[in-house]
């Protein structure tokens, strides 16, 4: 995954990773001065949350590997569809800037969707 995958990957995402961390600081900050429950339990759940929002990451990346290899390998037993339920008749995998998208080979006026916004659905 080159770097600007990865941008388009965590998207809007990483204003929550930035408030976590920021919440992760203050309540390491609070146990280490004043300690007690609020602090301990902040400290646990920031975790939480950043493991969550991690994992959520780790999916996404995933399924538009699985995707891109379905494309890829032209597997006939799936369908590739737009995030509009419209059906790719040619799907294709285009990189521009170091970023992989997938777009309609028969249609010339086709939109790029990045692949973890198109659905690929079993025959």
């Amino acid at each position: 995954m080159s770097w600007n995958e990865l941008v388009h990957l965590v998207g809007q995402d990483w204003m929550l990773f930035g408030l976590a961390f920021i919440l992760l600081f203050m309540f390491l900050r609070r146990t280490l001065r004043v300690g007690g429950f609020l602090g301990f339990t902040g400290v646990i759940t920031t975790c939480i949350l950043l493991a969550m929002l991690t994992w959520m990451q780790w999916n996404r990346y995933q399924v538009g590997n699985s995707i891109v290899h379905i494309i890829i390998t032209d597997d006939p037993s799936y369908r590739i569809l737009t995030p509009d339920q419209e059906p790719m008749f040619r799907p294709a995998v285009v990189t521009v800037d170091n970023v992989r998208y997938v777009t309609d080979a028969d249609n010339e006026k086709s939109k790029k969707y990045l692949p973890w916004r198109v659905i690929a659905m079993p025959k």
